[in-house]
């Protein structure tokens, strides 16, 4: 069988003593297949399973999360515990009190920063404390591969999650994003939003593939990240009907779809994913288009979900057109916000509870990118049903 364009997240329920185990295993598997090497697949290995260890020490009812990272080929883990420091950052460095590792003296997140390229760690009022690290393959741009490495991350923030429903492998759900140069040829004579620009997907960098499916590495992730002054970055959620094969089917071609063409006009590329998935179950699809100019497009048929956030809360919701995506979609249309203000942008499936949006709390939606699904999903997962959220930030430059 194929591999699917876009690797499934693995969830690993902290809640007992097995979790230690099972988290690494999960992770050095995944760090394995992804391309890192020996060492850098044991640093993970033992991160997450610290993070298991620490989460069911303390009966927190949390969860590690592990997959590929969407900046490029790398992996990602992240972490989730509740009732945890409630003074936001600055608590959480303290993550979770009193667990040790790496030696007399040395809390588990003094470990982490040391273990990870990059480690990103937010405590939130009411929600507990949610932890990101990351680590990249050799080749891949941004910070060097190395523990405790510290480099400003150049181009967009990027955050996912696929989830397949309890007891299932596949997943009907899936994500893609791309980052496309801000001036090019014109699209088919169909212009996109200003500074969206048109012209092929930049190349991937050395040792990230060749395309899409090249490799282990996901077709959902950027394949290189240019200053996000001089680039638009489009991202998609795709939500197959149903679940299981079929609807990971379908899901797959629409992210095939969408990287054949990543710099079309929303409503072309709409078209295009249309399409590709003749023959299939349909799905719902959302597209979003953060140009040079600061402006977002979007474009959705069927119940994806789109919004851009702020710290302050939900800036801008979406609306959608009806239909399916394969079968009987309308005309597309996209609309545009001239201004997002420096917002996260989000896209999530059904499987997300869409009624989280109505009254967020504090610190979610301020929440960076890395943490933002893996928070959102874990929170407001709706029960038995395949979930995908995606979250694009302007550029974040690590304390």
């Amino acid at each position: 069988m194929e591999r699917p364009l876009t690797a499934v997240t693995v969830l690993v329920p902290a809640h007992d003593r097995d979790a230690a185990g099972t988290a690494a295993r999960a992770a050095r598997r995944a760090a394995s297949e992804l391309g890192l090497t020996a060492p850098r697949a044991e640093r993970t290995a033992e991160c997450a399973g610290e993070l298991a260890r620490a989460l069911a020490a303390r009966a927190e009812r949390g969860a590690v999360y592990v997959q590929p990272s969407p900046l490029g080929r790398g992996l990602d883990v992240a972490a989730i515990g509740s009732a945890l420091p409630e003074d936001g950052g600055a608590g959480a460095e303290r993550w979770p009190d009193g667990a040790r590792a790496g030696g007399p003296g040395g809390t588990l997140l003094e470990a982490l920063r040391e273990l990870a390229d990059d480690l990103v760690v937010r405590g939130t009022p009411g929600r507990g404390t949610a932890v990101c690290a990351r680590w990249r393959a050799s080749g891949v741009p941004g910070r060097p591969p190395g523990p405790g490495a510290r480099e400003a991350v150049a181009g967009p923030d990027v955050g996912a999650l696929r989830l397949p429903v309890d007891g299932e492998s596949s997943c009907g759900d899936a994500w893609a994003v791309a980052a496309v140069p801000a001036a090019g040829p014109a699209d088919d004579g169909i212009a996109g939003p200003p500074g969206a620009g048109a012209g092929p997907p930049l190349a991937a960098p050395p040792g990230a593939g060749g395309g899409p499916a090249a490799g282990n590495a996901p077709a959902g992730r950027f394949g290189a990240r240019p200053d996000a002054a001089t680039a638009a970055v489009t991202a998609m959620v795709v939500d197959g009907l149903g679940h299981g094969p079929a609807a990971a089917h379908a899901a797959d071609l629409a992210v095939r779809a969408f990287h054949d063409s990543p710099a079309l006009s929303l409503p072309r590329l709409m078209t295009a994913v249309h399409q590709a998935l003749r023959g299939t179950r349909g799905a719902a699809v959302g597209l979003l288009r953060r140009s040079a100019d600061g402006s977002v497009e979007h474009c959705s048929v069927g119940n994806v979900r789109a919004y851009v956030l702020g710290r302050d809360g939900v800036r801008h919701r979406f609306g959608a057109q009806p239909g399916v995506v394969g079968w009987n979609m309308p005309p597309p249309a996209a609309q545009r916000l001239p201004d997002a203000l420096d917002g996260t942008l989000l896209l999530h499936s059904d499987g997300v509870d869409g009624r989280w949006a109505h009254s967020p709390g504090p610190g979610l939606t301020g929440l960076p990118a890395p943490l933002l699904p893996v928070v959102l999903a874990h929170a407001h997962r709706a029960a038995r049903d395949d979930v995908t959220a995606l979250a694009v930030a302007p550029a974040r430059r690590t304390p």
